[in-house]
Parts: C-alpha cells; sequence; structure tokens
C-alpha cells in the first residue's frame, strides 16, 4: 500500500465539510466494526485507508487501498480516539420500494437519536424513512456512526409535511397529549406511517390532525419524557409485530 500524498490528504480533509460531501457525493467514514457491516451489506468502498501495515482484502473489499501515518489519521477523523481504519464511499441512499410500513422523522436534529432510528428501523425490517427538510443530514458523521451504515442500507427520501397528507396510508402519530395507550392499540392493516417529532418540539399540528391515531408510551412519573430514540424504537417494534 502507498502512503496518501498531501494533495489526497488535504482533498479527503475537505470532507468534513457538509457542502463538500454534497458536492462531491462522498463521505468518509471510520472504524472497522462500522467499514465491515457497510461491506457485509454490500455498499461499494471507493478506498480503504489504514495505518495498519497489512489488511485482509478478502474481508475488507476496496476499489482502492492506502497507508495511513498516525497524524494523517488525526487529521480525517471526527472522533476523539480514531480508529485504524477509514473508508471512502459514495453518497447513495436507496430508494423505497415498498410502503406497507413507514416512518415519518419531523425535526429530529440530534445525530446520534436520527443514526439510532435508521439502526433500529432496519433491524425492525421498516420498509423506509421518509425525513422532514430540517432533520440532521444522513452523511453527518455521528449520523452514520450511530447508525452503524444503516442509513446506507434502509430506503429513505427527503419530504415536506405535504407529502404526508397526499399518501393513501394510515398515518400514526406519537404524541403525550390527547393519546392512546400505544399498547392498547392493535393495527394489522398495511399501509401505515409512523410519525415521530423531536424531544423539543414534538409533531406539529397539521400532522396531529391528520393522524389516525396519537399514541403515547406510558412512562412513571418520576420521568418527564423518553429519549425520541428509545420512544421510537418502542414504537416502531410495537407496530412492526402487529403486521
Amino acid at each position: 500500500m502507498e502512503l496518501i500524498s498531501k494533495a489526497h490528504l488535504k482533498e479527503l480533509m475537505k470532507l468534513k465539510q457538509k457542502k463538500y460531501r454534497e458536492s462531491t457525493s462522498k463521505v468518509l467514514v471510520e472504524g472497522i466494526r462500522l467499514i465491515r457491516q457497510l461491506t457485509e451489506n454490500k455498499v461499494p468502498i471507493l478506498e480503504l485507508l489504514t495505518t495498519s501495515e497489512s489488511i485482509d482484502k478478502l474481508q475488507f473489499k476496496a476499489d482502492k487501498y492506502s497507508k495511513l501515518e498516525e497524524w494523517q489519521i488525526l487529521k480525517l477523523s471526527s472522533t476523539k480516539h480514531p480508529q485504524e481504519m477509514l473508508a471512502l464511499i459514495s453518497i447513495k441512499f436507496p430508494a423505497i420500494v415498498n410502503n406497507n410500513f413507514l416512518l415519518y422523522l419531523e425535526n429530529i436534529q440530534e445525530p446520534g437519536n436520527l443514526g439510532t432510528i435508521f439502526r433500529t428501523a432496519l433491524a425492525a425490517g421498516v420498509d423506509g424513512i421518509i425525513l422532514s427538510p430540517d432533520c440532521c443530514e444522513l452523511t453527518n458523521p455521528k449520523v452514520i456512526r450511530s447508525s452503524l451504515g444503516s442509513v446506507f442500507s434502509l430506503p429513505s427520501k427527503i419530504e415536506t409535511i405535504d407529502w404526508l397528507f397526499k399518501q393513501d396510508s394510515l398515518i400514526i402519530s406519537t404524541s403525550s397529549h390527547q393519546a392512546q395507550n400505544i399498547f392498547d392499540i392493535y393495527i394489522p392493516e398495511e399501509n401505515k406511517i409512523l410519525v415521530l417529532g423531536s424531544e423539543a418540539h414534538g409533531i406539529s399540528q397539521k400532522i396531529l390532525d391528520a393522524s389516525k391515531y396519537r399514541v403515547k408510551i406510558p412512562i412513571s412519573n418520576k420521568i418527564e419524557s423518553l429519549n425520541v430514540a428509545a420512544a421510537a424504537a418502542i414504537s416502531i417494534y410495537h407496530f412492526s409485530n402487529a403486521r
């Protein structure tokens, strides 16, 4: 493996910028576990970069392999404690084909929460995720890490709430106000959309008004609310099990 050039290092460093990721349709991901998951999910790797002297090319298939020095990986990493491997991949999100069970995420801006929701949704068999335009961008490094790369495997797209109102689907909104206990509701129908909103602002009134069901997760009075990723996991598995 050849050591990367200074020019190439500078080019890769630009990928820390959202605008540059969007203009090039490329992103750097880091960590052996994440990269292994991407390869298992058949996500093509354009370039594999590592501080290691050798690499298992059968396990980590890439178009190109490059060597990094320790100081170079520190320049490229978005974490405090970088791992020894990075991968350059093209930004390609699968298109939504089936609509039996979809999520609509409104104004989810915390990257860790968004990534965790994607990871849970993929595990539970959700068909796709629609994000409002004000959600955190999917190529944010923390989103990718917390999703374990599932943002590149689970179909998704960005749509305004007006899209939601045009769908011939049953809308279910999570809300803490004027809502039914989620565990009292069984919805076997297909073509349903579960809506989740941010912890700070919840779901907009227009969506609540258009919802067939408003559901809440019962919690102890010793705590104000659940983290949105935790609430999403409970809700997703409840309604996916009803399929």
